[in-house]
């Protein structure tokens, strides 16, 4: 249910999202009413692309990289594709104190091996993230050893070759783990979304809306997604990162400095001009 809005003004609403129902059975649809909101509308708000020049978005960049080079703003290139693979490691669980190392079926230890492998492969590519963030151990005992991992890869690129190219290779490399170790695998894929250019156009006027407000125009990937890649189904994009504090986003902490949002809203003033001119 992610991104709404955007795929509502760009016509790419899917109705039948309205229908999902959320931990507490309560459905999109009645959430929306609940709000006074009239769901039933929502493809009355389709915007007509020959009347739109272009979308600029401008958000935090949730990461370091600008703080980093010190600098207040950054022009991004493009939103990160993603792709996830559940894998399921089922081997056998027994006393810790009374099976030989040898003769262990242990799914943690071929679930570390393949965590491991995520960010090796990651660490050798700059345009590609990998991330095991969800882990479910059981029987999850300090005495026992482990029967089942639940675990999922989450890998991004601005390069949808290289993101595929990693999901096959970690798919395969699962495989052979688990056999290596005595495991049962199960791995897919239920989750795609291709990469999203900006516009080559609009990010060169930005670029130079950067340099005229005294920014280097430092050009970077976003590796989260934003209302921009829907909006993209309507016409071109382009995005304006904010420097912010840490990595840390969408909690009290986060944190963006006034004077850096001040210089946000003059490039855009600038942008504006730029595309006026031409």
């Amino acid at each position: 249910t992610a991104l709404l809005g955007p795929r509502a003004l760009a016509g790419t609403f899917d109705p039948a999202v309205l229908e999902m129902t959320d931990a507490d059975g309560i459905s999109l649809r009645t959430a929306l009413h609940s709000f006074g909101l009239a769901p039933d509308e929502i493809a009355a708000l389709r915007r007509d692309s020959d009347s739109i020049l272009g979308y600029l978005e401008t958000h935090i960049e949730q990461g370091p990289v600008l703080e980093q080079a010190n600098e207040a703003l950054g022009v991004v290139t493009a939103i990160c594709g993603i792709e996830r693979h559940p894998i399921l490691l089922t081997g056998e669980t027994g006393h810790a104190g009374t099976v030989p190392m040898a003769l262990r079926r242990d799914a943690l230890v071929g679930a570390s091996a393949i965590v491991t492998e995520v960010n090796r492969l990651a660490r050798q590519d700059d345009d590609l993230l990998g991330t095991v963030g969800y882990l479910k151990v059981a029987p999850n005992a300090v005495n026992a050893i482990a029967r089942e991992v639940r675990m999922t890869i989450e890998l991004r690129s601005p390069d949808d070759g290289v993101r595929e190219a990693a999901g096959q290779g970690l798919s395969a490399f699962a495989r052979a783990v688990a056999q290596d170790h005595g495991l049962a695998c199960q791995i897919s894929r239920d989750y795609h979304q291709p990469a999203q250019p900006c516009d080559a156009g609009l990010t060169d006027t930005l670029e130079s809306a950067v340099r005229r407000v005294g920014g280097r125009g430092l050009r970077l990937p976003s590796g989260a997604t934003h209302d921009a890649s829907a909006m993209a189904d309507l016409c071109p994009i382009a995005m304006l990162f904010v420097r912010c504090r840490g990595v840390v986003s969408h909690i009290p902490e986060e944190f963006a400095d006034q004077d850096d949002m001040a210089k946000a809203v003059n490039v855009i003033c600038e942008f504006l001009k730029l595309k006026g001119d031409r």
